[in-house]
């Protein structure tokens, strides 16, 4: 193996000058200058590469972030909207809660209870309802076991069966042991969203029969009777 020489030529004489020499000493030219100058582009180029790899690995990192950022279709479902009959019902009896309490008179509130009963006579052409959904707000049984249920489909109604015998004659909404609906009812707990069908009751007074005593909770709370034919929790 060759070891390497410690002189070189001198740029400007061609003689032999150290390498660790700043100047010829034939000619005097300082001879480092060039080293020095190959230094600096040296460390120049060595510079502008590291320039070049960050900013070419800063645009990789960033074009994820990029797609990311993109808008995304949510897989969640929304929610199931109210059967059309049902929300009309709803309007219709919660538009009158606020008429109601500022009539200032008898008079108007017993015109706005009739005025009520058209609207809904004009919405339904019958009694039968299918696929509604509430919310229980009772269920319970009376002294034979049958079971009563009330349903609560917005904030200030409520669909439900008599809760007695006597009142019950002749309508029979009292859920007999034994039946489909009582099986689906029994695993089920107030607080529960169902899906019901069934039917209302024909009534001159409010188209729909209403059980309040009252004609303050029948415009302001209303509990319209309903037999039930069907009930199912919703998931």
């Amino acid at each position: 193996m060759q070891s390497e020489s410690l002189f070189t030529a001198c740029p400007s004489c061609g003689k032999s000058v150290s390498k660790s020499a700043k100047v010829c000493l034939n000619c005097g030219h300082k001879v480092k200058k060039n080293r020095l100058i190959k230094l600096i582009i040296v460390l120049v180029v060595i510079f502008l590469l590291f320039i070049f790899i960050g900013s070419s690995g800063k645009e990789m990192s960033s074009s994820p972030a990029k797609a990311d950022s993109s808008p995304k279709t949510s897989s969640t479902p929304k929610a199931a909207a109210l059967p059309e009959f049902q929300a009309q019902f709803i309007q219709v009896v919660s538009s009158f809660f606020d008429r109601y309490v500022q009539a200032s008179n008898e008079l108007q509130k017993s015109s706005l209870r009739v005025e009520r009963k058209e609207q809904i006579s004009k919405i339904f052409p019958g009694y039968s309802v299918t696929s509604w959904v509430g919310k229980i707000k009772e269920l319970d049984t009376n002294s034979d076991g049958k079971a009563i249920l009330s349903v609560q489909i917005a904030s200030n109604i409520t669909i439900q069966t008599w809760n007695n015998e006597l009142s019950d004659i002749g309508n029979n909404t009292l859920i007999e042991k034994g039946t489909s609906v009582y099986k689906s009812l029994f695993p089920l707990k107030v607080g529960q969203k169902i899906e019901f069908s069934g039917s209302f009751f024909p009534s001159p007074e409010d188209s729909f029969k209403e059980t309040s005593l009252t004609s303050d909770g029948s415009m302001k709370e209303p509990e319209f009777l309903f037999k039930f034919l069907s009930v199912k929790p919703i998931d």
